[in-house]
């Protein structure tokens, strides 16, 4: 892949009154005419900071891509309560970028790609499978595909959930229990046809590879990677590994430079 400088930008959106902010980050050495996109989406209590050097990496390989603070999580440059955040609001967050960013003059709305890890991943893909003929390839990260699941095991009924309660180290409030409760991501992302990567760690605790390898049993065109001895979270070479797969895969499918 040609590698090529990128210029980033503030993104500044407002989403039920709300405050949504982030960088885009616009690769200066593109070809003439409009590029593609990638909208990166950060896991639970982290911002656009986490995913930021990845959407560089998806810039440098001549993609418009686009990071941003999920309302209610955990980055300063959205607004929104953390007790009201949940995956349907985070959902409404991507959906407002993915409207923004497909209408800019240098966006080439025929090639989006999603990429998500963690919670995040589990947005981009519902995302994904509810708007299929918007979204070319899915790229996720562990991707929390279970967390209704996860809920479910953790509370005997959405009833027994109380206002606020610890997650995983996170203070959530019902109206996450509440959104997620039944959903059934697998199901969703099952019905999406197009090109989907899982690239997951099979040291993973938070959320086990078998989460991954369930949802690529099911999907039509689905690659799984696993990287051995990697935990939930990618660090120095594991994070190398996972970032040449990925955009591997965007390249194979016409989403970044190959």
């Amino acid at each position: 892949m040609t590698a090529s400088p990128c210029t980033s930008r503030p993104l500044a959106l407002t989403v039920d009154g709300q405050r949504l902010g982030g960088l885009a980050y616009i690769p200066d050495g593109a070809p003439a005419g409009p590029a593609p996109l990638v909208i990166c989406c950060h896991g639970m209590e982290g911002s656009h900071t986490r995913v930021a050097p990845m959407a560089r990496r998806f810039a440098a390989g001549g993609a418009v891509a686009v990071c941003f603070d999920f309302r209610g999580g955990g980055g300063s440059a959205s607004d929104g309560d953390p007790l009201a955040m949940s995956v349907l609001t985070e959902l409404a967050d991507l959906d407002a970028v993915l409207a923004a960013a497909s209408a800019w003059p240098e966006v080439d709305a025929s090639r989006v790609a999603l990429f998500g890890l963690s919670l995040g991943g589990a947005v981009a893909a519902l995302a994904a499978a509810r708007r299929p003929q918007q979204i070319s390839a899915l790229a996720l990260w562990y991707p929390a595909l279970g967390l209704a699941r996860d809920l479910r095991a953790h509370f005997r009924s959405l009833e027994a959930v109380p206002a606020e309660f610890d997650y995983r180290g996170s203070r959530l409030g019902r109206a996450y229990a509440r959104d997620a409760w039944g959903l059934d991501v697998d199901a969703e992302l099952a019905s999406y046809r197009r090109p989907v990567l899982l690239v997951h760690g099979d040291q993973d605790r938070a959320v086990p590879l078998s989460v991954s390898l369930r949802a690529a049993g099911a999907l039509p065109d689905a690659e799984v990677v696993t990287i051995p001895g990697a935990a939930h979270g990618f660090g120095d070479a594991n994070w190398e590994r996972a970032m040449t797969a990925t955009t591997g895969f965007l390249a194979w499918n016409g989403v970044l430079e190959g």
